[in-house]
């Protein structure tokens, strides 16, 4: 097999070995990162692993996963040779876990810097953080990446403990989570990041919600990815259904609104439905339809931080109404028009005193 046959393969099966072929093309995918969308090779070091998470297509009992490993030497050269023809601008670099934590992660770094340092690769890379890797490994890592990542995996350390045995949130991923948030504080366009799966046990969405609110709170991270729940052949978690898509969507709008729109866990709780969001209903909205009392909000007098907790609006819809009525009072919902999302807005806002909700909108 020759080292494209092989990058190949290790960048499928970085994409959590899903059964269906894929081409190599499918493998490069457009990242958000602090530089904006990038076409991102997401690979894996090596397939090997000793941990035996119960969920994951690398545990070290599953027998149908194929176990390789690639040297950094090859990762350097493999990468390069897919970004000098401009199919790929940036690197994900991920493994499992084979032997010592830091001996994996040595490896890992050894390929960012190879990248660095050989060819002079000045792009985006984004490389994960294996648990248990030691304080130095993590400042090295910080060093050589635009990006790392700790994955959390789940919200409590009991519910951990049952999914993956030998980690651990409070003894190993909050604090290298808290040491990154240090380091990067100091370094100017780094930043990290997290996952969570949802759907792995029975987690309800309030535990989820309560931490990415502290998480948010605590660290200075870009963003919180989710991850539903899909059965692995192989797994002792095969036969357990895959969790609704819609529920990982709605996770990643209260983390939107949490992060962007400074909603707290305590504005959230009263929409929850026995610990869970409604799977119908955005959340913004819900909050919205939960708290009748504050609503509708005079569009020509409301600040923004009230405006951007309108169901509808936006940040930039938020300042593109202020710039507005600066101009001229908003008395009809003409002097609205080229707003976005404006018929869903109308419900939640007055215009000079008037509500115009329901009513035919003619430009």
């Amino acid at each position: 097999m020759d080292l494209q046959q092989k990058i190949r393969l290790m960048s499928r099966l970085a994409n959590f070995e899903k059964d269906s072929e894929k081409d190599f093309e499918s493998c490069i995918f457009n990242a958000s990162t602090p530089k904006g969308k990038v076409p991102i090779l997401k690979l894996m070091q090596t397939t090997m692993c000793d941990k035996n998470c119960v969920y994951c297509a690398f545990r070290r009992d599953r027998e149908e996963t194929v176990r390789m490993a690639l040297k950094p030497e090859d990762v350097a050269r493999g990468f390069m040779e897919l970004y000098k023809v401009g199919k790929v601008k940036g690197l994900f670099l991920s493994s499992g876990i084979f032997g010592n934590p830091d001996f994996t992660m040595e490896r890992m770094i050894d390929s960012v810097r190879i990248l660095r340092e050989k060819h002079h690769f000045r792009g985006y890379v984004h490389l994960k953080i294996m648990p248990g890797a030691s304080l130095q490994a993590v400042e090295e890592a910080v060093k050589l990446a635009d990006r790392v990542s700790i994955n959390l995996e789940t919200s409590k350390e009991e519910r951990l403990k049952g999914i993956a045995k030998g980690k651990s949130i409070l003894h190993d991923m909050l604090p290298k989570i808290e040491y990154v948030d240090r380091l990067i504080r100091e370094h100017r366009g780094k930043s990290q990041i997290s996952q969570m799966m949802v759907g792995v046990g029975d987690e309800k969405d309030d535990e989820i919600i309560r931490a990415v609110d502290y998480l948010n709170r605590r660290f200075k991270l870009s963003r919180i990815y989710f991850s539903a729940f899909f059965p692995v052949k192989g797994t002792p978690l095969e036969n357990k259904p895959a969790e609704n898509p819609i529920r990982e969507h709605r996770l990643y709008q209260v983390d939107f609104l949490i992060r962007e729109y400074r909603f707290s866990y305590e504005d959230l709780k009263p929409i929850l439905k026995d610990g869970n969001l409604p799977l119908d209903t955005d959340p913004k909205t819900a909050w919205a339809e939960a708290n009748p009392h504050l609503f509708p909000v005079e569009i020509n007098t409301a600040d923004y931080e009230t405006l951007i907790r309108v169901p509808g609006i936006g940040k930039e819809t938020a300042k593109d109404i202020i710039r507005r009525r600066r101009e001229n009072r908003i008395s009809s919902p003409l002097d609205l028009k080229g707003i976005k999302n404006l018929s869903r807005i109308l419900k939640y806002v007055l215009l000079n005193g008037k509500s115009f909700y329901q009513k035919e909108l003619s430009f």
